[in-house]
């Protein structure tokens, strides 16, 4: 890093926001020899915004189209080499499993999301197996499954701890010389007539040739009105419940669940138990209905909220699991009309790269994502293909 002779504080790439993809980039932009510079509102990894409740679920065969598995197994991979280099936990591979409803239209994110995943990880060799309801009850019987279920089990799926890679990631990066700037908020991001780039914050203002907006749901404050129009900030809910034995729920023993019955309304995420985790089961649903913005939200949950969550949603299909709830919190998604993600230039300047929304299902690729986001600035080409990412509208 280097002073301007405007005597602003002048880098290679500036990185606004410090989650699973800017905390990322980060440290992959460093590793490819660019001065780096990133900002974050609070002090990464915090609980204010996508980023956090201790673990996301990661699996090869993505169903959510084949564009995506380069992404998550390169992701696996540099998972496995941060493991090596720090001997830190990251990845935990519990295996997992996909319900859907038998013949379920695929017309809405999560339908027929067995059948999408076994044709994804049929094309690409990934080991899946679809097993009826009574096979599951034997292998699983915490899970209530019905017999018009379509089951699916994925034994390469599992978890990341989603606050640990973050803060890695992040401690990494400072080590390998990025300067990292916490509790600062960027007010705006200007191009320059000589196609670098100005961030100004409430502390003063920086100059770099490259910056990247990772933000997440304060990305739409930083873009212009053509794409903040397109992007949507809901409200979710984390629950974390006590149960009979814990052992049962445990990354040894118990998979993940995607589990939407048969509509998003009545989607469920359950993740089994890291070793270093809250001793309890996180369970999760989905809502895209109800839009929010990081200022206003309701980050309190409610015990109707809990009581509600529970009687309707893990009673029903989870045995073993109590209405003691120990823990809840609110994760904000940022989401793009077709739930894909957003990786593309800004339109004011090919000097800004927007990254970050990623509509929920963003972390199992971050790394990988920014790695090659990192390739792409550094030397005008990357190793995986950015270009299923760019702006659809």
């Amino acid at each position: 890093m280097s002073d301007s002779t405007h005597g602003e504080t002048h880098a290679d790439l500036i990185v606004v926001g410090l989650g699973a993809m800017g905390a990322a980039l980060t440290l992959h932009a460093r590793r490819q020899g660019l001065s780096v510079l990133g900002i974050d509102r609070y002090d990464p990894p915090h609980d204010l915004g996508s980023s956090h409740a201790e673990t996301r679920m990661s699996r090869l065969a993505v169903g959510e189209g084949e564009q995506y598995l380069p992404f998550v197994a390169r992701s696996h991979e540099i998972w496995r080499e941060l493991e090596a280099e720090t001997g830190e936990e990251l990845f935990y591979e519990s295996g997992g499993c996909i319900i859907t409803k038998q013949e379920a239209p695929n017309v809405d994110r999560w339908n027929d999301f067995v059948s999408a995943t076994a044709e994804v990880a049929s094309g690409a060799g990934i080991t899946f197996e679809q097993i009826s309801p009574d096979e599951l009850r034997r292998r699983q019987p915490a899970i209530r499954v019905q017999d018009d279920d379509s089951v699916g089990l994925e034994p390469t799926g599992g978890l990341v701890m989603c606050e640990r890679a973050v803060s890695l990631q992040l401690q990494l990066a400072r080590a390998a010389g990025a300067t990292i700037r916490i509790n600062e908020v960027v007010t705006a991001v200007q191009p320059n007539a000589d196609d670098t780039v100005t961030v100004t914050t409430n502390a003063g203002s920086y100059r770099a040739n490259h910056v990247v907006l990772a933000a997440g749901p304060w990305l739409p404050e930083l873009l212009n009105s053509s794409d903040r129009e397109h992007l949507a900030i809901t409200r979710q809910v984390v629950f974390w419940f006590e149960v009979d034995d814990l052992e049962a729920f445990s990354v040894d023993r118990f998979p993940t669940v995607i589990w939407p019955g048969h509509s998003i309304e009545e989607y469920i995420g359950v993740f089994p138990m890291p070793p270093t985790g809250t001793p309890a089961l996180k369970v999760l649903g989905e809502q895209f209905i109800t839009e929010t913005d990081p200022a206003a939200v309701d980050r309190k949950v409610s015990q109707a909220e809990i009581d509600e969550f529970y009687e309707v949603m893990v009673a029903p299909r989870l045995n073993g699991v109590t209405p003691n709830c120990v823990n809840a919190s609110v994760c904000l998604y940022t989401n793009t009309p077709d739930d894909h993600f957003l990786i593309d230039s800004d339109p004011r300047s090919n000097s800004i790269t927007v990254m970050s929304p990623c509509s929920g299902h963003g972390f199992k690729h971050s790394t990988a994502l920014a790695e090659a986001v990192a390739q792409q600035i550094a030397t005008g080409a990357s190793d995986l293909d950015l270009s299923p990412f760019k702006r659809r509208w």
